[in-house]
């Protein structure tokens, strides 16, 4: 797959997202005060009149409901300003990856965007490590920590880890 199109599978996906919104996204977006920085939140009053607002807006034939078209229409104007708002980003990400302005993304450029991993400083760990606080790591300390690690892991307390738990394991330490 070119460079290309696995930016653009990224942008198919984000700009999926806002349209699966759940309520209380679509309610946190729903006024123009809830989005801008240093503004007091929207009262209930205010949210209520922005929906009606832009229900009027979307309710083209006027008759007080929404047919499918409508939601359609709706839909789409959401999918576009999400496709727009993510290929500025992506342009924008892209401009700062491609160094040269070449209008192209070199090997070196892509390895130099990746993230560096997060190593904690050995002091840190080694004051999470040594339960004793003698400044060395046993094989007892190093044991009791990893086995409490497997054991918060094995839900259902078995001896092993599934694959499910091990999922869930790596869900839960992100």
């Amino acid at each position: 797959m070119s460079k290309f199109g696995i930016l653009a599978a990224a942008a198919a996906g984000l700009a999926a997202a806002p349209l699966a919104a759940a309520p209380a996204v679509q309610l946190a977006q729903a006024s123009p005060q809830a989005k801008a920085p240093g503004k007091a939140p929207p009262t209930r009053a205010e949210l209520s009149a922005n929906l009606e607002a832009n229900f009027k807006r979307a309710d083209t034939n006027s008759d007080g409901t929404l047919i499918k078209a409508e939601v359609d229409a709706i839909q789409q104007r959401a999918a576009d300003s999400a496709t727009a708002a993510v290929r500025t980003r992506m342009e924008q990400e892209f401009g700062q990856l491609d160094t040269d302005k070449s209008g192209q993304l070199s090997r070196a450029e892509f390895l130099a965007a990746a993230p560096s991993p997060k190593v904690s400083p050995g002091d840190t760990t080694l004051q999470r490590v040594d339960a004793d606080k003698d400044g060395k790591v046993t094989l007892d300390e190093y044991r009791s920590l990893m086995l409490a690690a497997f054991d918060a892991i094995d839900a259902n307390r078995d001896g092993t880890l599934s694959d499910a738990e091990r999922r869930a394991g790596r869900a839960a330490s992100r």
